[in-house]
């Protein structure tokens, strides 16, 4: 495994869960650049990263406190510190940073 793809997973996840975090109902209300609330943009990341690396497992929709918590335990799941293969904490990768892009 990459040293440095796991580094960059957990630069993103500490960027995201900023970022996520910081959201109240209004912010996630607002509209993104593909013109879908950050809400759902949050929200369809994680069912990614659940087929990444979960199993594909419904994530449920609790409240939006808990977003940047569901994303954090989905992205870090896909690390290799927790079993992940490299082609997972890629795909991870990839999920994080085009989330990250789209927020804002």
């Amino acid at each position: 495994m990459n040293d440095t793809l796991a580094a960059d997973l957990h630069a993103e996840v500490r960027r995201l869960r900023i970022r996520v975090a910081g959201f109240d109902s209004a912010a996630l209300d607002l509209r993104t650049s593909r013109s879908r609330t950050r809400r759902a943009a949050i929200r369809s990341a994680l069912a990614r990263l659940s087929d990444a690396g979960a199993g594909s497992r419904l994530v449920p929709e609790l409240e939006d406190r808990v977003l940047a918590d569901q994303l954090v335990v989905l992205l870090t799941d896909c690390s290799p510190e927790y079993g992940a293969t490299e082609a997972m904490t890629k795909q991870a990768l990839a999920i994080a940073r085009d989330l990250r892009v789209e927020l804002g």
